[in-house]
């Protein structure tokens, strides 16, 4: 009798402790978990995050043990810090040392204690690298920021409206609350008369599991409309949910907010972050989404075929939208404008320059990722156009065109051009699927083991693998076209120059492909885009420290390096962005004042 209760009080002892020291948590910010460029362009910085009362509140008495950083690239000596005043004293400080590009956890050396006051979650860093991350979200108090003179706070700077520091806090806790974020895209696109889609985000920010959501929305706050949607969503699951829509009639602009109203029939733990608009431009045409391939191929390689017949399924029935560029490895259509592009394995390939991501050259793969990706409307749009400069055609004059579709500011994009050749003819390719034994593949199993066939989508030609500084502005204006002009040599290992074609790539701070165009390189004419004078940048030149613009009627900025506007007079040395805009076009050019 006596050993059945001591065995009873032993487990209800046990079932004590559990419960006493049961305890959940989550991660808490104002990003999800995608680290999508790099803010502030400075290899030594501080950024922080900003934690209001009433958030605070909601969290009194919970814990902080962990803070997640998100990098853009290594960061040396970093010291993570939480305090109540950016200038003053920190309530903690852990030193990290060196960082890697990514998400890195650290852990306080004590842990922090949420009083329901307001407080701010940072750190610092020094080292060669440009390291502080960003998302590709929003909040006001997302990214506060010391650059070297001093803390501001740059989401709300009409200079910069900077997107969300990849910082995260690790709450802990009992009896955490049910709290949800709801967010939306800026800007959308869609095509006037055509059905469209309204799509926002949800990311539960707490450790209980979400069922039900509730959202409203309402267009231009005419009419507000529930919709219910039924989920499993566990701590910190990101979730995207779209609305059907009949569409708009009429050109335009409207705005459409989105509002979380319950969560499993009760309303969200904190309604700070429930409510998020998108603006929606109402267009009779809409630019394309283009989806560029860069595949790893090489002569020598047998399992090649694949990918070559792959890049004619998609090229024929996709000509308008897919980009293929075969980058050839360790043979003689090599270019080492390529080389910093490296690959695991032959044939293997990157979508839009996602270089996280390698996919097999399937035909079937990328005719399914190609009709996702150019499912969803661009926000910005890409042309370009290319002739020879004369009927020697050793010369290209190329123009990329972009267009943005809303205000920005603080942009990072960069233009780079790619010359790819198609019809090359002398070159035998490595054939693993003759005779059939690996079945069908194309009409490859009926060629021999060395297939003679003409090449194309052939890399010749990167003109600047990372994209020309400067080619975009910092800031553009809704609708504004930025036209970027280059003139462009043909390499000596193009075989025929009537078979040239140029890529033109945007670049995004990352280093992602946002968007291309591609086109045929024209032959010379007296009308090719050289003799026109409304479409190329004109010929400044530099005197006694003045840019001259004699001749010129339009308007004329200059930029350093960093953006920052200079005076035209008494310049110093050093590389410039010259913005001119005459009407409505805008023309960009980079020039070095020796």
């Amino acid at each position: 009798m006596k050993k059945t209760v001591f065995l009873f009080l032993l487990l209800l002892s046990f079932v004590s402790i559990e419960a006493q020291a049961f305890s959940s948590n989550c991660y808490w910010g104002y990003c999800n978990n995608k680290i999508t460029g790099e803010f502030g362009s400075k290899t030594s910085a501080k950024g922080a995050i900003y934690i209001p009362a009433d958030v605070a509140k909601l969290y009194k008495g919970k814990t902080i043990s962990t803070v997640r950083i998100g990098l853009a690239a290594m960061a040396r000596n970093v010291k993570v810090f939480i305090t109540k005043n950016l200038n003053g004293e920190s309530s903690v400080v852990k030193t990290a040392g060196n960082l890697f590009n990514g998400w890195n956890n650290v852990k306080l050396s004590s842990a922090y204690t949420i009083d329901g006051d307001a407080f701010y979650i940072g750190y610092s860093y020094n080292g060669d690298n440009k390291s502080m991350g960003r998302s590709e979200m929003y909040s006001p108090n997302a990214c506060w920021a010391d650059l070297g003179d001093g803390w501001k706070n740059y989401a709300t700077d009409q200079n910069y409206e900077a997107l969300a520091l990849t910082i995260q806090a690790q709450i802990s806790g009992e009896d955490m609350p049910k709290d949800l974020w709801l967010y939306a895209d800026r800007n959308v696109i869609v095509k006037k008369g055509t059905p469209c889609k309204f799509e926002f985000g949800v990311i539960n920010l707490s450790p209980r599991v979400a069922h039900k959501l509730k959202v409203s929305y309402t267009i231009d706050n005419v009419e507000e409309k529930v919709v219910e949607f039924k989920t499993v969503m566990g701590a910190n699951v990101e979730k995207t949910f779209t609305i059907n829509y009949p569409g708009f009639n009429k050109d335009g602009a409207h705005t459409v907010k989105f509002n979380l109203i319950s969560v499993d029939d009760e309303a969200d733990a904190y309604a700070g972050n429930n409510i998020d608009y998108t603006n929606v431009k109402v267009k009779g045409s809409v630019p394309k989404q283009r989806f560029v391939v860069e595949e790893g191929t090489g002569l020598w390689c047998g399992y090649c075929p694949r990918g070559i017949v792959a890049f004619r399924h998609m090229a024929e029935k996709y000509p308008e939208t897919f980009i293929g560029i075969a980058v050839h490895k360790s043979d003689d259509l090599e270019t080492n404008t390529y080389s910093y592009m490296k690959f695991n394995g032959y044939p293997s390939c990157y979508v839009n320059r996602n270089l996280r991501n390698s996919t097999s050259p399937e035909a079937g793969t990328l005719e399914v990722m190609h009709n996702k990706a150019v499912a969803i409307p661009p926000h910005v749009g890409v042309e370009v156009t290319a002739s020879f400069t004369d009927n020697t055609k050793k010369v290209i004059d190329a123009k990329a065109s972009t267009t943005f579709f809303a205000d920005e500011q603080g942009l990072k994009y960069k233009i780079s051009y790619v010359l790819i050749e198609n019809g090359i003819k002398g070159y035998k390719q490595a054939n693993y699927y003759s005779g059939g034994s690996r079945g069908k593949m194309g009409g490859f199993e009926n060629l021999p083991g060395y297939a003679s066939i003409d090449m194309d989508h052939v890399a010749r030609m990167n003109y600047s693998y990372y994209g020309v500084d400067g080619s975009i502005p910092r800031s553009v204006k809704a609708d504004e076209t930025i036209e970027y002009a280059a003139r462009l040599e043909v390499p000596g290992n193009v075989q025929n120059v009537d078979n040239l074609y140029l890529v033109a790539l945007l670049l995004n701070s990352k280093g992602e492909i946002e968007n291309a165009a591609e086109t045929k390189v024209e032959p010379y004419t007296p009308t090719s885009i050289t003799e026109n004078s409304t479409l190329l940048v004109p010929e400044f030149t530099f005197a006694n420290g003045t840019l001259n613009v004699n001749g010129f009627a339009g308007k004329v900025f200059i930029y350093n390096i960093y953006g920052v506007e200079v005076p035209n007079h008494a310049i110093p040395s050093g590389v410039y962005i010259i913005k001119c805009v005459d009407g409505g076009k805008t023309f960009v050019k980079k020039m070095v004042l020796k």
